[in-house]
């Protein structure tokens, strides 16, 4: 599962999850760490990505950030929130946000 997180401005979230060893990945930028439970981080406006096997909850100023979830699909991003033309990050290309959310090595299940 992909959890997106489209931050506007910059903000303080806590990320609750039950899996260790998992990264807050930013887009064009390095890595954080994440532990089991909850992890408050305090973030500039971006992109950022946390690939896992299960649920992650996102909370904090609802305002600054917006979470979207593609659970299924590893190979296209999920859909970008509606404010996203709006951020104040700028405009992102809709490819490169495909690059970015795409999992490398994924397995395509496909229908004969």
């Amino acid at each position: 599962m992909r959890t997106g997180i489209f931050v506007y401005q910059t903000t303080s979230l806590n990320i609750e999850t039950s899996e260790s060893d998992l990264k807050l990945c930013r887009m064009s930028a390095g890595a954080v760490p994440l532990a089991a439970g909850t992890n408050t981080q305090s973030i500039e406006p971006g992109v950022y990505m946390i690939v896992s096997s299960q649920d992650v909850h996102v909370t904090g100023d609802n305002s600054a950030f917006d979470v979207v979830v593609a659970p299924a699909d590893k190979t296209s991003g999920p859909p970008p929130p509606l404010r996203l033309t709006t951020a104040s990050f700028g405009p992102v290309d809709a490819g490169a946000l495909d690059e970015f959310f795409t999992v490398p090595d994924a397995k395509v299940v496909s229908r004969p």
